[in-house]
């Protein structure tokens, strides 16, 4: 299975920014793209101007969320339709800065994702601990319960595990602890879609940066990288994006 690099801008970037930006990943991302697939997920505001630039250069454009009906009065709101008809393909769904600030709950992200996937979108749906849960012990049940209630039966997306405690912190996991995660999370995946226990893409995420992408990247199970602030420099995701590929070409 191919790795998948995903990057979330969040909420950065105007338009001549953002472009810049974009033309400048993409001037330089060829290597990358021949071995790994490559995403950006941009604010809403810069889909519509990025999607020609990146399909020209075989990146996936994706968004950072969608509606959980396919239309209706929701001010404000974005559609999986809306977000097909502009050529996305990928779309963030559960990530724990929603999770927290919006209080998406699990019932609510497995809705979207079955939207998600009417509209031919691939859900990314973001499972992951807080550092109190993680010291008490309680991180493997409440990720089974993230998985088991966000995910449909028949889900077919990918999976991305966030250590919240990671997030924007500067400290990515130990390739341990990673290591530690992928194996209960391919397990709970398994279990609850009934397929093999490889079947399903889990990326990792949490302050992922280019000095760190290629011991992550190689950690059994780990199907890529989700990648926030680093998403913001050209420099650093092209060298998370293009991390470990001379020794796995």
């Amino acid at each position: 299975m191919r790795q998948m690099i995903i990057g979330n801008w969040k909420m950065h970037g105007l338009r001549g920014d953002g472009m810049t930006l974009a033309r400048e990943i993409a001037a330089a991302i060829g290597p990358a793209c021949a071995q790994r697939d490559v995403v950006l997920a941009p604010p809403f505001t810069l889909t519509h101007y990025l999607a020609p630039l990146l399909r020209e250069h075989g990146i996936g454009l994706g968004a950072q969320d969608c509606h959980a009906e396919a239309e209706g009065a929701y001010t404000g709101d974005i559609s999986a339709a809306m977000l097909a008809d502009l050529g996305v393909s990928h779309v963030i769904l559960g990530h724990s800065e929603r999770r927290e600030h919006h209080h998406e709950t699990n019932a609510r992200i497995r809705h979207k994702a079955q939207r998600a996937r009417e509209f031919g979108l691939c859900p990314v749906i973001c499972v992951g601990e807080s550092a109190r849960q993680k010291e008490d012990g309680q991180a493997e049940p409440w990720l089974t319960e993230q998985i088991t209630q966000s995910l449909p039966s028949d889900f077919e997306g990918i999976v991305a595990y966030e250590p919240i405690w990671a997030i924007g912190t500067g400290t990515a996991a130990t390739q341990e602890d990673i290591e530690s995660r992928m194996v209960f999370l391919h397990r709970v995946l398994a279990d609850h879609l009934e397929t093999d226990d490889k079947a399903t893409r889990v990326l990792y995420g949490g302050s992922v940066k280019p000095e760190d992408a290629a011991s992550i990247l190689a950690v059994s199970g780990v199907g890529g990288v989700l990648v926030g602030g680093a998403s913001l420099s050209a420099g650093s995701f092209l060298g998370i994006a293009q991390a470990g590929l001379s020794s796995t070409s």
